[in-house]
């Protein structure tokens, strides 16, 4: 969508239907400033607060609160904000040396009508006039407030347009076409007197501006650096916005950020939006859905990127004020995020740390390397899982719906009893019956493509293959991060899986990474696959993976009774393959005794 300016006109006054704070009305107003080249602008705001709000135009964009009392019991706040329209519109007319105004009257509560249209991005798409259009098909009714406020803005743009040329009006997209209409009228009645009503101009807290800003602190600097340039796109913004948070997301916790986790969280918030009558998620949702997707650390991390606001620079050492978010929109919901903290033997670690040079990796012998207990039972459980998981999905696509007769199998399936009401008849679910039980599994995170290592390192390089300790324990081949990259404690790595096989009963696998009957493959995870197929002594094998396998791994599976069963990783819990993705390798059976002081 290009800067498409949108206006009504009335002989020399000009009015921009606006929504208060939200960046699209921003940039419609913007657009317009520029295409009428206005002599005075006027804005929707109280004028006994005029001076305030100058005052808070002027600084622009740095955040300020206009705090005003016009009864003894009763404050108000208005925002100023660079996402506003009315504000953008009074730092236009300063940066261009003209004359503004606020003309509204002081109203008996918040001044400020919430619409009940979907979210402002459809401006983005549609433009604001066909936005505007629709609006007034749905307009609210006009209450007694709306006409005394409405017949005094006409008054003082009447006024306006005697004194100037041009008379650019941004308002509410409530009031604008009435308020037009009625400075046709060639007489006023004489406005109330003007009282003085206490207000001063303030400046938020740090904790303050990341909850009670109308548009997030990440929207006003994706406005301020498409501001007079491009029509901002609030669905990239928010796109942005989640892989940026991966960085110290993945610093902070040690476990690559995988791609399909963006898909979770963009359709989770979509789907949540469309519910509530939106296109786009808030701020809110969109928050939810990355903590929901992923896990709490990564949806904070979000929330901190998304409410970071670097233009709250207070130069002129303005007085600040500790502000709620019912304090200012009278209603707020609450979000709390149950971060993964760092064990109570930290400190102890800390200590050890300090010789951090002369630890070294060093195995006795070329069979001494092993894993770290706690972290095998944990595999070993999720394999297990995986595997109920993937001879369920086989059961569900086996699974139909027959007529009652005499048995009701696995219960009534009320849809199709209702299609077909006519027939007067029950029909009952049959569950499909699988092959036979699962023996393997292949998880793959990154296929780390072979094909494309000749032109960058190869993330995954270490590939290994472990042979079970004992009978409760799978044979695992896997391929991972460089053993003595990342050195926790003497003689203590710790690696990121790119992927793993597991498979039962144990002492059987082979070293899979030297099989030449594995050397023409694309893929480490087409090798994982293929040795899973291979060394499976039970009819199903589950491949957890991005994307399916090539079809013809299936049909190679096919030649010996078997069957590949694709499991979508975004179906699994990422709070449990985070914690799965990092592993420990110990440089001998004894260095177990001491392993639990270095890992946590």
């Amino acid at each position: 969508m290009s800067f498409e300016p949108f206006y009504l006109q009335e002989g020399n006054i000009y009015a921009v239907p606006a929504l208060h704070y939200t960046m699209e009305s921003a940039a419609t107003v913007n657009a317009a400033f520029h295409e009428i080249k206005p002599n005075v602008v006027a804005v929707e705001l109280p004028e006994l607060l005029e001076l305030q709000i100058l005052h808070a135009a002027s600084r622009l964009p740095d955040i300020s609160v206009i705090q005003a009392t016009p009864e003894k019991d009763r404050t108000i706040y208005f925002m100023a904000q660079g996402t506003d329209p009315a504000f953008e519109a009074l730092r236009l007319a300063a940066e261009k040396g003209l004359s503004s105004h606020a003309i509204d009257l002081m109203g008996d509560d918040d001044p400020f009508i919430h619409e009940p249209l979907p979210d402002p991005y459809s401006i983005q798409r549609i433009g604001m006039k066909a936005y505007y259009e629709a609006y007034l098909a749905s307009c609210p009714q006009v209450t007694e407030a709306d006409s005394k406020r409405e017949l005094y803005m006409a008054r003082r743009l009447k006024e306006l347009s005697f004194r100037y040329d041009k008379v650019l009006f941004v308002g509410g997209m409530h009031h604008v076409k009435r308020i037009l209409e009625l400075t046709r009228k060639n007489a006023f009645e004489t406005p109330p007197l003007k009282t003085v009503v206490p207000a001063q101009v303030l400046t938020l807290t740090d904790k303050s501006a990341r909850e009670v800003m109308a548009e997030c602190g990440y929207i006003e600097q994706a406005w301020e650096s498409a501001r007079g340039k491009t029509f901002p796109d609030r669905q990239k913004i928010w796109l942005e916005l989640l892989k940026e948070a991966q960085l110290p997301y993945e610093k902070e916790s040690g476990v690559p950020f995988a791609g399909y986790h963006i898909g979770n969280i963009l359709k989770f918030a979509r789907n949540w939006a469309f519910i509530r009558g939106k296109l786009l998620p808030d701020l809110f949702q969109l928050v939810t859905a990355a903590k929901s997707s992923v896990d709490s650390n990564y949806g904070y991390h979000v929330w901190k990127l998304a409410t970071d606001v670097p233009f709250l620079k207070n130069v002129d050492n303005l007085p600040e004020i500790e502000l709620s978010p019912d304090d200012v929109w009278g209603s707020s919901q609450k979000l709390h995020f149950q971060l993964k903290q760092s064990g109570h033997k930290k400190g102890f670690f800390s200590r050890r740390k300090k010789d951090s040079g002369n630890i070294k990796l060093t195995p006795v012998g070329p069979f001494s390397l092993c894993s770290y207990p706690p972290e095998d039972v944990q595999i070993e459980t999720f394999g297990d899982h995986v595997k109920k998981k993937g001879v369920s999905l086989l059961s569900e696509e086996g699974a139909r719906t027959i007529p009652f007769s005499t048995s009701l199998e696995d219960g009534i399936d009320t849809k199709e009893t209702i299609r077909h009401r006519p027939e007067r008849k029950l029909y009952v679910k049959t569950q499909g019956k699988p092959p036979g039980e699962a023996s393997s599994v292949v998880v793959i995170f990154d296929e780390d493509d072979t094909e494309e290592a000749y032109d960058k390192e190869e993330k995954f390089p270490w590939k290994m293959t472990w042979i079970g300790e004992h009978s409760q324990e799978s044979d695992m081949a896997f391929y991972a991060t460089p053993m003595n990259q990342d050195l926790v404690g003497p003689g203590i790595s710790r690696s990121i899986y790119g992927g793993f096989m597991l498979t039962s009963p144990p002492r059987r696998l082979m070293n899979v990474w030297e099989d030449p009957d594995y050397f023409g493959l694309k893929t480490k995870a087409e090798v994982l696959l293929a040795a899973a197929i291979d060394y499976a002594v039970k009819p199903i094998i589950v491949y957890v993976a991005k994307k399916a396998p090539r079809s013809k791994f299936k049909a190679y599976a096919a030649r010996f009774g078997k069957k590949v069963v694709f499991v979508p990783i975004g179906q699994l819990s990422p709070v449990t393959l985070n914690k799965l993705r990092a592993f420990h390798v110990l440089d001998s059976h004894e260095r177990r005794g001491s392993a639990d002081d270095y890992i946590f």
